[in-house]
């Protein structure tokens, strides 16, 4: 049987997920990927499998199992972990839901803030409960990707800086829940990709000059950072700042 580590990627197609989806395979992890879009699923899947993928992945490395699923479904949690363990142990389970909402306090509602919470913090969290006993089984971690809106808040996106501020307490908490045998981490971060570019291209210098790189994040630092964290053996409830 294969030492392989089995890693749940939450959130795979977004941008950031489909970096973090290659990174895994190109370092032997097999993937287990969900996200809302079946279809975008498949073609991920395809892409990681691809004779020309620069992944390279093992030979005896099994295709990547998809399992889509929208977290807003109140049973999506245990239908994701059921079909992810349906095939074996989970050793890492990696949180990168990708939503970005632009809600003005003006525009705020009721639904707005519930599909935050609900896609950002209740989700992940009832998700992380559910593949514990497999976690602790594998001695694995949990890392979740966090905004550093948390702390240093900016306007217009209440719904979602609060569901990531859930997502943080949360995992701060569970972290203490599944110690000894479960590491649990967050990567807090600043802007990496700008979704309403379109809308206001001033954005770009005025959301860089608040880094104190003066700069935006890339991928592949995010990965880099994430893939340290997963490997981290001695690290567990622990924020790391990117990009402030």
């Amino acid at each position: 049987m294969s030492d392989a580590r089995r890693v749940l990627l939450v959130g795979a197609t977004g941008h950031l997920g489909r970096a973090l989806a290659f990174a895994l395979a190109a370092r032997g992890d097999h993937l287990v990927l969900t996200a809302r879009d079946p279809a975008r699923l498949q073609s991920l899947a395809a892409d990681l499998t691809a004779p020309s993928s620069s992944t390279h992945p093992s030979p005896s490395a099994p295709p990547p199992q998809v399992i889509p699923a929208d977290l807003r479904a109140p049973d999506a949690p245990a239908r994701i972990a059921t079909a992810a363990l349906a095939t074996g142990d989970i050793d890492h389970l990696l949180l990168a839901s990708g939503p970005f909402p632009r809600t003005p306090l003006a525009d705020l509602d009721r639904d707005a803030l519930l599909d935050a919470l609900t896609v950002h913090a209740v989700a992940p969290l009832l998700l992380a409960s559910a593949l514990s006993p497999a976690l602790a089984r594998r001695h694995g971690a949990i890392v979740a990707l966090g905004d550093a809106g948390v702390a240093r808040p900016y306007p217009n996106h209440l719904a979602y800086i609060t569901a990531k501020g859930a997502l943080d307490a949360g995992l701060r908490t569970l972290a203490l829940e599944l110690a000894p045998h479960v590491r649990v981490n967050l990567l807090s971060l600043g802007v990496v990709t700008d979704p309403e570019a379109s809308r206001d291209p001033a954005r770009f210098p005025r959301l860089a000059a608040r880094a104190t790189l003066g700069r935006f994040g890339t991928p592949a630092e995010v990965v880099h950072a994430a893939l340290a964290l997963l490997d981290a053996t001695w690290t567990t409830g622990e924020v790391w700042g990117l990009g402030r």
